[in-house]
Formats: structure tokens, C-alpha cells, sequence
């Protein structure tokens, strides 16, 4: 005969164990949800915070008498706005551009920025400005001062000689920047396709 003391007891240690379970993937997904809301909220930071950037660089060479100033603490930096044709606001513009790649380097990093805009940021946007003599001198500038953060620098400067970028989410040796490892067919699913 079957004791009912007994299943009964099993059947309370399986529903204590389910529950167990239960409330341990309640608090993954809850501290999942936490980071994700700190994520947002230095993102949205972070965003203010280059924007206030941009407004003070675009009001920068406004300044009555900042040339001469320039020139007599920061002679390499002035050097460089005088020669890049339209001065001071053409400087500031291309330092913004930077700063923007710099950041979208940053997110792609933290694998915020999906492949179909990683897609469109390096193609049709860094490539074109990295081949701009202007947007060249004010990069090479900035990476001399140390405005920069190194791992972009080394991410950036082959599109300066026209090669391709190694995207910061693939590991080293695959610059192919438009494919992730994860999305190749593998050999015997393409040979299978064509044979």
C-alpha cells in the first residue's frame, strides 16, 4: 500500500524546489531590468552632456579675443584651425563629427548599436568624412592632444588610409565590419546549398 504521508511530502519538496526555481529567475530578470535601466539613464546622461559640449564648442571661437589667446596658449591648436579652410566653426564642426564616432565606437563596444546601423556609420558616414583633408587635420590634432580615447584612435585610423575597420564587437583578424562571425554560413551548409 502506498503511504500518502509519504507523497504527500515528496509532492511539498518538488513544489518547494519549483518555487525555488521560480523566485531565482525572478531575480536574474529583476537585476537584468536594473541594468538595463542604469544603462538608459547614463546613455540619456551622457547625451545631455555632449550636447552641452557641442553648444559650448559652437559658441567657442565666438569669443572676442579667443584667437589670440589660442595662439599664445594652445599654439598647435590654433595652428591647426588656421589652416583648415572656414576657421573656427569648420574646426568645431569637424570636432563634433569626431566626438559623434567616437560615441557610436563607444555604444557598437557596449553592443547598444545594431548591425544594420554599425552597417550604415562606418559605410556612409565615417568613411566618407575619414577621406576629408579637413576632417584629417582635425583628427590627427586631437589624437596628438589626447582628446581621443586610444581604442578609437586604433579603431579609426585605417579608414584615414582608406582601408576597412575592425568592428569593436569581432575579435581581432576579422575586419570585415559588415558580418559577424555568428551570421557566416558555415562551409557545409553552403556547399550542401549548392551541390
Amino acid at each position: 500500500m502506498v503511504d500518502y504521508g509519504i507523497v504527500l511530502g515528496l509532492l511539498g519538496v518538488a513544489s518547494g524546489a519549483a518555487s525555488l526555481i521560480y523566485s531565482r529567475s525572478q531575480v536574474v530578470a529583476a537585476r537584468r531590468q536594473a541594468e538595463q535601466a542604469t544603462r538608459a539613464t547614463l546613455l540619456e546622461s551622457n547625451r545631455e552632456i555632449s550636447v552641452r559640449l557641442q553648444q559650448i564648442r559652437s559658441r567657442f571661437f565666438k569669443v572676442h579675443g579667443i584667437d589670440d589667446e589660442l595662439k599664445n596658449s594652445r599654439p598647435e591648436i590654433q595652428e591647426v584651425v588656421d589652416s583648415v579652410v572656414g576657421g573656427g566653426e569648420v574646426y568645431g564642426f569637424f570636432r563634433d563629427v569626431i566626438d559623434t564616432f567616437e560615441d557610436i565606437f563607444v555604444l557598437r563596444r557596449s553592443c547598444i548599436v545594431t548591425d544594420e546601423h554599425w552597417r550604415v556609420w562606418t559605410g556612409s558616414q565615417m568613411a566618407v568624412y575619414a577621406g576629408l583633408p579637413r576632417f584629417q587635420s582635425v583628427f590627427k590634432l586631437a589624437k596628438q592632444e589626447g582628446f581621443l580615447d586610444p581604442e578609437f584612435v586604433r579603431f579609426f585610423e585605417p579608414l584615414l588610409e582608406g582601408r576597412p575597420v575592425r568592428d569593436p564587437r569581432v575579435p581581432a583578424g576579422n575586419t570585415n565590419s559588415t558580418r559577424l562571425p555568428r551570421l557566416r554560413r558555415t562551409r557545409s551548409k553552403q556547399e550542401g546549398e549548392t551541390g
